[in-house]
């Protein structure tokens, strides 16, 4: 179960998780949302769970829950890049949405 698999690095905005053959990288604002599919994520070319969001015009969007690293070609630090970069975009999203009053 993935829920039971140890977290090698975590960020505000995602988790990598250990998996057997995977490193599993999570992101933490689509949790509970139900996987529809999984296959190929077009960015980073790897394997991926997908559900559906849906807009203010109710149209449904594809959107990554999480992607599998396979070992045999990605390390822990590969895969901390795109989490980096992921937490990156998330933080400035929030910036332009929540500023602070100061």
């Amino acid at each position: 179960m993935l829920l039971d698999l140890p977290i090698l690095e975590k960020g505000s905005f995602y988790f990598i998780k250990d998996g057997e053959d995977n490193f599993i990288m999570e992101d933490k604002t689509k949790r509970g949302l139900t996987v529809k599919e999984t296959s190929v994520d077009e960015k980073l070319n790897v394997k991926a769970d997908k559900g559906m969001i849906h807009d203010m015009d109710g149209i449904g969007h594809w959107v990554p829950i999480r992607w599998y690293f396979s070992k045999d070609l990605y390390d822990v630090s590969d895969v901390l890049i795109h989490a980096e970069e992921m937490e990156k975009k998330y933080t400035a999203l929030r910036e332009l949405t929540c500023p602070d009053d100061d």
